[in-house]
């Protein structure tokens, strides 16, 4: 048994809720999806990649403690949240616990129980904001990732155009500063939409490894939430 295991699901400690891990789950990667089409007359196949990926289930058995703490820990194992693992504590998955057979039920009858974790594809920093970073001049940017990121990007000045990677991202009318959000494709300030200020179909990404990131106009600085991402 491996005792020294724990996890952290909601900012909750495995540990602190007297849950042993006894396996850890499987390390996996997520799969990319590609689409085989088969054409009537053409020799192999075509494939269609979509440039997303799946989210994926694995399993982590556990035991418990205190037989007196099972409704808590069942209340506990539910629904989605974030989840950190002794085996990576530096980095966090996005979840969901769904297993088909309740976990109260489990432990009532065998005090081990299974976890099953759906998973989305990527995990994250588990401290994003020790991430952020402060431009004052154009520079290179390099995304430790495996994957490209979707950055917040904070641009403090007034009408610019910023340049990554030779792309560009008109904004105008800019009053102090403006957010542009790559993750949910929003443009604000504060709690207001600015969408209207932003003059690109096209949401700024970092690829992996090195980035050019320049801008024209007035700039104070731009304030960068990478927002890293690993398979």
């Amino acid at each position: 048994m491996i005792f020294e295991s724990w996890f952290r699901f909601r900012d909750i400690d495995s540990r602190s809720m007297g849950v042993r891990v006894t396996k850890m789950p499987e390390t996996v990667r997520a799969e990319r999806r590609v689409e085989r089409v088969e054409i009537a007359g053409r020799n192999g196949s075509l494939h269609v990649d979509e440039g997303a990926y799946s989210s994926y289930d694995r399993t982590m058995e556990c035991a418990l403690i205190n037989r007196r703490r099972l409704d808590e820990v069942a209340a506990w194992l539910v629904g989605s949240g974030r989840m950190i693992f002794s085996t990576e504590p530096d980095k966090a998955y996005d979840v969901m616990i769904s297993n088909k057979i309740s976990i109260a039920q489990m432990m009532r009858t065998f005090q081990k129980f299974q976890v099953t974790i759906d998973t989305k594809p990527f995990k994250r920093s588990v401290n994003p904001f020790g991430d952020s970073l402060e431009l004052l001049k154009p520079q290179a940017v390099y995304n430790p990732g495996t994957v490209y990121a979707q950055p917040s990007i904070t641009v403090y000045g007034r009408d610019i155009t910023l340049n990554i990677n030779g792309m560009a991202f008109p904004l105008s009318g800019v009053d102090g500063h403006i957010t542009v959000d790559s993750g949910s494709m929003e443009v604000y300030k504060g709690n207001e939409s600015r969408n209207s200020k932003f003059g690109s179909e096209e949401f700024p990404r970092l690829e992996t490894w090195k980035n050019t990131v320049s801008w024209t106009g007035n700039v104070e600085k731009l304030v960068i939430e990478p927002e890293w991402r690993w398979l």
